[in-house]
């Protein structure tokens, strides 16, 4: 079973990105209904129609531990068992949203990438994004940044949606982020097509 650093896979870009790497979304699993303790699985990618890698997990309380192998530089195999904590914040109209708890820095993030040993957040690996403002996906991204920025974020997609600004009113505030996570979504979905990741 292919995994994490089983090859030259995470190299395939000549640029370190976050589309280059494989990755672990949350909030693909919750759509899933994979975030339940019990709940276990199999994540795999793929490139031009052959298999990059694939890895399995279990849900347990409060966490997912994924279990891999990988062959760093085409080296001696080794197997990983990697825990990913979850945390969960309240969200504004009831309910809560669950985030991975980035191993190495401790962050809050949705998406964790494989461009070592272990998943980790793209800030840990220092990876950029790499959409081309020309493309339909860069522009529906572009346009999640912007209305992030808006309210007072940083433009970083990986990090927690910012809070409602002062003196604005909900409506309008709950019709941006909609429009912000629905432009996200679809352009996940289509460089999700682009690139060939998914479960099985």
């Amino acid at each position: 079973m292919g995994g994490v650093g089983s090859g030259s896979w995470y190299r395939w870009d000549s640029k370190i990105t976050t589309e280059s790497q494989h990755r672990v979304d949350i909030r693909w699993l919750k759509k899933q209904g994979y975030l339940q303790a019990g709940k276990f699985g199999q994540l795999s990618w793929s490139r031009g129609g052959e298999s990059t890698g694939t890895i399995a997990f279990r849900v347990e309380q409060d966490q997912i531990v994924l279990n891999y192998r990988r062959s760093p530089h085409g080296g001696e195999w080794e197997d990983v068992e990697e825990v990913v904590r979850f945390e969960r914040t309240a969200c504004n109209y009831g309910g809560y949203r669950t985030w991975f708890l980035c191993p190495n820095c401790w962050k809050r993030v949705a998406v964790l990438y494989g461009a070592a040993k272990y998943f980790l957040c793209r800030h840990c690996y220092e990876l950029t994004y790499a959409i081309q403002q020309e493309s339909r996906s860069g522009r529906l991204m572009e346009k999640a940044r912007k209305i992030q920025q808006r309210l007072g974020g940083n433009g970083d997609m990986s990090n927690l949606f910012p809070d409602k600004p002062k003196g604005m009113h909900w409506r309008t505030y709950q019709k941006l982020r909609d429009e912000a996570e629905q432009a996200e979504n679809l352009a996940w979905l289509m460089m999700g097509q682009q690139f060939g990741f998914g479960l099985r």
